[in-house]
């Protein structure tokens, strides 16, 4: 058999050698019609599939992945779609809650570059991007691997996102912030304008936005569409529990004692959202399936905890909400606290280094290594806003001046970008033995 690992890297050069060099914009990067042009010869596997879509602005991927839980744990076969990958390229698709094997993506990537090399030398539109190839390939392997129910994170605001092309069955909305302003606007209704868009005909929709002109957005978007609203706080109620456990009250079905295994507040928020949207594919939910489904879910760099003494905590935080979630769960850690902060190129760097100040006693400023398009804000423009910090321009050797100034009490917070964890979580799991390990199903 091929060596899984340089299989993998031949697939992932194949797909960076697909980045287009322009920035993401209506005008190049947002099309439906090339993503549309590219599922057709692949027999248009997005139709053939139950599809949960989720969108909003912060919690999509737990929402997601938790909603992905509850499926798999009442049996159904799944699939899902994340984005982006911290890692690995495998874990934007998922079987069975688990990132694909390797072989199994390669057995799927023929066909997708063929179909790409005919859509950029006939669409008027251009090339293919990265994203919907990585789109095309997760709907390839969902529909060639039978799946039951398949989940699908919305990449970029919602509309003009390659993933609307789906003709999913539910749709999730998250919440809205203030997030890709350059490209989805600077108010909380205009950004809620654009990820709406994958509100679509008689689907039951599912949210936890609490601003009354966007709740009110939503409402009209639904009643145009004939899609069935169901609001946190209104439609869906959630009861919170001095020992952090949760109940949930659906229509016409509540769950008590829930609790997630992912840490912070606004996870019961998910979870109440991810109960409704796989209660709409399903029917009814087993309550201690359920629960066991809760329990069982942890994203890589989502407030994870990698090492203990001193703490570790890995969190790709990158826009204020998120910031602020994670920095309230931070509080609670004993001991100093020391930050290693990179933001991408674009990001409010102004509105989350302040926030990061105000909740740890050192901060590392450093930068996640270049990404295609994708760029970090240099070392010297972060500490320009935050002099008080260090900067070390290297992500790894500035974890490790972090872990070297921690006392075994304290803890080191990871935060500011997904790209920065993806670049240190080889520390504590390295990228050659996961590798092989996903081919051992």
């Amino acid at each position: 058999m091929t060596d899984p690992v340089a299989l993998y890297d031949d697939l992932e050069q194949r797909l960076r050698a697909r980045i287009q060099p322009q920035p993401f914009s209506a005008a190049h990067n947002l099309r439906l019609e090339r993503i549309t042009d590219l599922l057709r010869p692949l027999g248009d596997p997005h139709r053939r599939l139950r599809v949960v879509h989720v969108g909003g602005t912060s919690g999509k991927g737990s929402t997601a992945a938790l909603t992905e839980a509850i499926l798999r744990h009442h049996g159904q076969r799944t699939g899902m779609h994340l984005s982006p990958h911290i890692q690995l390229v495998n874990e934007r698709h998922q079987l069975d809650g688990r990132p694909a094997a390797t072989t199994a993506l390669a057995a799927c990537w023929p066909a997708v570059e063929a179909a790409a090399d005919r859509v950029a030398a006939a669409s008027p539109f251009g090339a293919p991007s990265y994203f919907e190839l990585q789109l095309a390939l997760s709907l390839s392997l969902f529909s060639a691997q039978e799946v039951d129910a398949a989940v699908v994170e919305v990449g970029l605001g919602g509309t003009l996102d390659a993933t609307n092309v789906i003709p999913a069955e539910v749709a999730v909305i998250t919440n809205i912030g203030l997030d890709h302003t350059e490209i989805l606007g600077d108010t909380p209704l205009k950004i809620a304008t654009d990820k709406a868009g994958i509100i679509k005909p008689g689907q039951a929709v599912f949210s936890a936005a609490t601003q009354p002109e966007v709740r009110a957005h939503l409402r009209e978007r639904c009643q145009q569409h004939g899609a069935r609203l169901h609001l946190l706080g209104a439609h869906i109620h959630l009861t919170r529990h001095a020992d952090g456990s949760f109940d949930v009250a659906l229509p016409d079905q509540t769950l008590t004692g829930l609790r997630t295994r992912m840490p912070g507040r606004f996870q019961a928020d998910n979870a109440a959202l991810a109960l409704g949207a796989a209660r709409a594919i399903l029917g009814t939910l087993d309550p201690d399936a359920t629960r066991a489904a809760l329990r069982s879910v942890q994203l890589p760099g989502r407030v994870e905890v990698v090492q203990a003494s001193p703490r570790v905590i890995l969190d790709g935080a990158h826009n204020p909400d998120k910031i602020r979630s994670s920095a309230a769960q931070l509080a609670r850690s004993p001991g100093r606290r020391i930050a290693v902060v990179a933001l991408k190129a674009g990001k409010d760097a102004g509105s989350i280094l302040p926030v990061v100040a105000d909740h740890v006693d050192e901060i590392i400023v450093t930068r996640f290594r270049p990404k295609g398009l994708w760029k970090s804000v240099p070392t010297a423009a972060l500490l320009a806003l935050l002099p008080e910090a260090t900067a070390i321009d290297d992500p790894d050797e500035a974890v490790e001046a972090a872990l070297a100034r921690a006392e075994p009490a304290d803890t080191v917070w990871v935060t500011g970008s997904l790209y920065l964890i993806g670049d240190v979580r080889g520390r504590w799991f390295p990228r050659d033995e996961r590798l092989r390990a996903l081919e051992q199903r």
